[in-house]
């Protein structure tokens, strides 16, 4: 950390101590950078600030940095651009769009929550700026765009692959990708891939294009990226980050630390708190907030409306349901995307819920104003933090005009590793350019070597062009080679259950996702897990469209010693996400291995009708409306109730939000999480 930035730390630390000194120290906040917080009480920073006037919001100035910024994204064709998670990377490029007006824009973000972000903080706040837009959430192939009006694409890296968008797309004036170090190789991370091929078409469709990432010291082999982006660092930040190491001896000492913060001297202030994973966080609920706090008075109509919704549709026993009645809320990936979005809005603006319980889907960029963070373990999943991901945690405190100080409680037991900031300011290498990778060299068509996928091609008698145009790279060929192997030791056991279900159609659909989960699950037998994942999977595909609480329900009847808090985890994990997007693509590239074993139409047509089609009919596949409501975090069952009125021919998403409030009185029969949802926008 060089010498200017510790000198920065120093006066902002005394804005924190008494925001008087702001007026006695002016000049040297302005000579620091810190002309946001030295405003017009010193002469050259009021004529600075005068030139450093946001395009997008008169009320906001622009610090030198990202100025800097704005300038080089204008004057280059391709820009990485490194910051500390508070500096306002972001802001900048929108300031870029309102300044310069890039006609045909595609945004790349990690998660839907940030979708809404964008949607939401920006596109909504400055529609003055933005009105000129058409504004898109999802991309239709079918579709032909006008790519001579002004469009802006906000979408993830996973639709970008799905809809094959760099086939697609006419033209992009500027391509942005955020937390773009997940290019960096990870061979366990199929995403990874993902990630890598859409930045790698779309760059190459785009006149200009820049990259957003935290600590990144510098990119290897930029020269032989698309337009060989030049690369922007700076340890700018307008906040403090504290880190304060806690040592203790284990997990339940954590926990009761944790009770102790968030009861003495935290407890005036807004706190995250971060667990590795759901099950330990709802275990944590469980045991922790329930033993220790008492059900509130809840005197928000909104919270009480939606728990009496969430008792009747998710489950009374629900662990979110039980947090959010002792006063915690709750944001981790497994939720459905609308109460996520309720939580934050609860979070940013009820004082009453001061504590929020998150898993790592706070990495991935979602920007929750919080002065501090408790770290309850270094991991995400079972895999232990490197310093980079640390610090990306722990940059997630303080906050610009809110909180000149953030700080992060790390609560240390003897197995936990030290972490030091320099470690996390690293060189990385995007996957794209590695020449180690498997994947990218079969990708590139130089698989000559490969012995083990040449002998796959031979197996299923296709060639590498039918690989990559039936199975692709959404999947890393280490994950297609197990799934075939599973395919293999389960293949007449499917094919038997196939033609079961040909010979007598009353056989339930079970019948066939039992095969299917072994194949995927890659078991030996049928397990468990293989066991009530189907169970799980048949009631979510029935065109009723089930409740949770209900599906928990059918299965206890059955399977009466089941966790009921896993069994309602798991259920919420498969329909809302599992079964959409990892079993509909591994289902359909087992039916890719069913066509080279040569199995008849009608054995295939039996897989497609019976778990492909209900899957696509259950996540509106082939509808960019109903997909549109499902991405603003309507719940999916009151979609088509909400269609019969508005229609199917709404593509700008600001146009599909002015005919949900202009309707909003017809929507009778919707659930009060989709109310709350359309009343925001």
């Amino acid at each position: 950390m060089n010498n200017l930035s510790e000198i920065r730390k120093k006066y902002i630390r005394k804005i924190d101590e008494d925001e008087n000194n702001i007026k006695v120290m002016s000049d040297d906040l302005f000579n620091l950078g810190l002309n946001i917080y030295s405003k017009e009480y010193s002469f050259d920073s009021a004529v600075f600030n005068s030139l450093a006037t946001s395009c997008l919001d008169k009320s906001i100035v622009l610090h030198k940095e990202q100025l800097k910024i704005i300038n080089l994204i204008e004057k280059y064709s391709a820009i990485i651009v490194s910051a500390p998670t508070s500096f306002g990377k972001t802001y900048c490029i929108f300031e870029y769009i309102a300044r310069f007006k890039p006609k045909n824009i595609v945004l790349i973000v990690p998660t839907l929550a940030l979708v809404d972000e964008y949607l939401k903080k920006i596109i909504r706040k400055y529609n003055s700026v933005f009105k000129e837009y058409k504004t898109h959430i999802n991309y239709d192939e079918d579709k032909n765009y006008n790519f001579n009006l002004q469009n802006i694409f906000i979408l993830t890296h996973d639709k970008v692959m799905e809809c094959r968008l760099y086939d697609n797309i006419e033209k992009i004036d500027l391509l942005v990708i955020d937390e773009v170090y997940k290019l960096k190789t990870d061979k366990r991370n199929d995403r990874v891939l993902v990630l890598n091929m859409a930045y790698k078409y779309l760059a190459d469709k785009s006149e200009k294009y820049v990259l957003l990432a935290p600590f990144i010291k510098n990119i290897e082999d930029r020269n032989i990226l698309s337009k060989c982006p030049i690369m922007y660092k700076s340890d700018f930040s307008p906040v403090v980050n504290e880190l304060v190491t806690i040592d203790l001896n284990n997990k339940k000492e954590k926990y009761l630390k944790t009770i102790e913060l968030i009861n003495g001297k935290l407890s005036k202030q807004k706190n995250l708190i971060y667990f590795p994973t759901v099950k330990s966080l709802s275990q944590f609920v469980n045991k922790y907030i329930c033993d220790n706090y008492s059900i509130i008075n809840i005197e928000n109509e909104i919270i009480s409306n939606f728990l009496d919704w969430a008792r009747d549709e998710i489950h009374e026993e629900w662990y979110v349901v039980k947090a959010i009645e002792r006063g915690f809320l709750i944001h981790n990936g497994q939720l459905p995307l609308g109460i996520r979005l309720m939580q934050i809005d609860l979070y940013e603006n009820d004082n009453k819920y001061k504590n929020m319980l998150c898993t790592s889907t706070l990495l991935e960029g979602v920007n929750i104003c919080s002065k501090n963070i408790i770290i309850t373990s270094p991991h995400r999943n079972d895999n232990e933090f490197d310093a980079f991901d640390f610090y990306n945690l722990v940059g997630r405190t303080g906050r610009l005009n809110k909180h000149y100080l953030g700080y992060a409680y790390y609560l240390r037991e003897p197995s936990d590793r030290e972490y030091v900031l320099e470690d996390a300011i690293k060189t990385i290498k995007f996957e794209l350019t590695d020449e180690e990778s498997v994947d990218i060299e079969i990708i590139n068509g130089n698989y000559q070597n490969n012995e083990e996928f040449i002998e796959l091609l031979k197996e299923l008698k296709i060639t590498y062009e039918e690989y990559i145009e039936n199975i692709g790279y959404k999947y890393r060929f280490s994950t297609i080679k197990e799934l075939y192997m599973s395919f293999k030791s389960n293949f007449y056991y499917l094919l038997d259950n196939i033609n079961k279900l040909i010979e007598d159609d009353k056989i339930g659909r079970y019948y066939l996702l039992c095969p299917l989960m072994k194949i995927i699950y890659n078991e030996k037998t049928i397990t468990h897990k293989v066991n009530i994942n189907s169970k799980i999977i048949g009631y979510s595909l029935h065109k009723n469209r089930y409740s949770i609480k209900y599906i928990v329900n059918q299965i206890l009847k059955t399977n009466k010693n089941e966790n009921i808090d896993n069994l309602i985890s798991n259920t919420i994990k498969l329909k809302y996400s599992e079964i959409e997007h990892e079993i509909y693509s591994k289902v359909k590239i087992i039916k890719y291995f069913l066509t080279s074993y040569n199995c008849s139409k009608q054995q295939l047509d039996l897989l497609e009708q019976k778990i492909l089609v209900p899957i696509e009919v259950q996540y509106f596949s082939n509808s960019i409306v109903r997909k549109n409501l499902k991405s603003l975090g309507i719940y999916e069952r009151d979609i088509e109730l909400i269609v019969k009125i508005i229609g199917d021919n709404i593509d700008d998403i600001e146009l599909l939000k002015v005919a949900l409030k202009n309707n909003y009185l017809k929507f009778k029969k919707i659930s009060y999480l989709s109310k709350y949802i359309i009343e925001q926008l």
